[in-house]
């Protein structure tokens, strides 16, 4: 069993975080090596919307990082409002000989389910297979090397927006980064705060990060529905500073350290000190519950829609710095109806108090992510985009002809 390096690289709203660590077990722990942390500038609810500026963002994270990411291949979060996904199912005949599924004829499986009709300026990045049925023989998870002439794929399907892919590739490849993975984010965080038993129980991951909430479900084991809703923390602080007039950095600040969603436990005559100031903690407590609501309630109708709300024995599970808030578990369990509670990365070792927390659960995800793929290696031309793989050579084949 060899050690291997892997980078990962979470381009927040917020902030950009860099993270490079050592694995020797595709699923086992992975050891944290180093981290860097910076202020993000030129993003957008999860887009890059000022090329330089994401640029300079994410090469000061990666200089705080002390690794060395120049050329490496590094796994990077992806999000935003231009994200949507579906489940679709695709049947092929396996023509071969002794029928034996292959690899390669999953392959095909994926490929064919690659061919949806989607918007002009969409394109799809992940096909997640979720189980399959041979011959009529349902709930198969592992179909290689198992016999069927008729086989069909149940899977999850995501795209995205060729633009805001390709703005987010460029803007971390000026840094001299060479990306070999584009990850959903709500895969990554997933990855880092969900156990085997989680998703085979049926659990709902909702991460409330800096720009955009990110949801993934599972059942069965089996990746069942995502979504990117386009509300996250910098929303709760800009309603802040709008409802007290006073500058998003302070707002930010009250937030943090003051911040409760459950205005009802808060008293109406209680205040809070910054920087010399005094502001009604109420008041406060009122704006957050508000954008908490308005959050928390598309979750729920989110999972409505995807008929798996009253499928989830697991409850939900909140990550993300929005999850720190407090009275958020309270919140949550109302407006959801199920149970609920906080997960921070787990399975990490070496430096690991820095990286323990909620609002780094994608970017630990990454490694995760990184760590179980065969193939750590940018690839190489004519690769295709499979499973949980990368899109990016996919996306450089549509706009730079390799």
């Amino acid at each position: 069993m060899t050690s291997k390096l892997v980078y990962g690289i979470d381009v927040g709203t917020t902030k950009i975080v860099a993270l490079f660590g050592r694995t020797d077990d595709r699923r086992g722990w992975v050891e944290v090596l180093g981290m860097g942390e910076a202020p993000s500038y030129g993003l957008k609810r999860g887009v890059v919307v000022d090329r330089e500026a994401a640029t300079e963002s994410v090469a000061e994270a990666i200089e705080a990082c002390g690794g060395a990411f120049r050329g490496v291949p590094v796994s990077v979060g992806i999000a935003g409002g231009h994200i949507t996904s579906f489940n679709t199912e695709v049947t092929l005949l396996n023509r071969g000989r002794d029928r034996i599924v292959t690899r390669r004829f999953v392959k095909k499986l994926e490929s064919e389910a690659r061919r949806v009709e989607l918007e002009e300026d969409e394109k799809v990045i992940h096909v997640v297979p979720r189980s399959f049925v041979l011959d009529g023989t349902e709930g198969v998870k592992q179909p290689v090397g198992l016999a069927a002439r008729k086989v069909t794929m149940r899977a999850h399907v995501v795209s995205g927006a060729i633009s805001s892919i390709q703005n987010l590739l460029v803007a971390v490849e000026d840094c001299g980064v060479k990306v070999s993975h584009v990850v959903l984010e709500p895969l990554a965080s997933s990855e880092a705060c969900l156990l085997d038993e989680d998703r085979s129980l049926g659990v709902a991951l909702v991460d409330i990060g800096g720009g955009t909430t990110d949801i993934a479900t599972f059942l069965r084991g089996a990746l069942t529905h995502t979504a990117v809703i386009p509300v996250g923390g910098e929303s709760f602080s800009a309603d802040v500073a709008y409802g007290l007039k006073v500058p998003f950095d302070i707002a930010d600040k009250l937030k943090v350290r003051y911040g409760s969603v459950l205005s009802h436990e808060v008293d109406d005559v209680a205040v809070v000190k910054l920087e010399d100031k005094h502001y009604s903690a109420h008041f406060i407590s009122e704006i957050l519950e508000c954008r908490a609501q308005e959050v928390l309630e598309y979750a729920r109708d989110s999972l409505k829609e995807a008929r798996v709300q009253n499928l989830l024995p697991g409850g939900a599970v909140l990550t993300g710095g929005g999850s720190l808030l407090e009275g958020m578990v309270e919140l949550a369990e109302k407006i959801l109806d199920m149970r609920v509670r906080v997960a921070v990365p787990r399975r990490i070792k070496g430096d690991t108090e820095p990286v323990r927390k909620p609002q780094y659960s994608t970017a630990v995800g990454l490694l995760y992510f990184a760590a179980k793929n065969d193939d750590l290696r940018p690839k190489s031309k004519g690769a295709r985009a499979t499973s949980f793989d990368s899109i990016v050579s996919a996306v450089k084949g549509w706009f730079w002809g390799k």
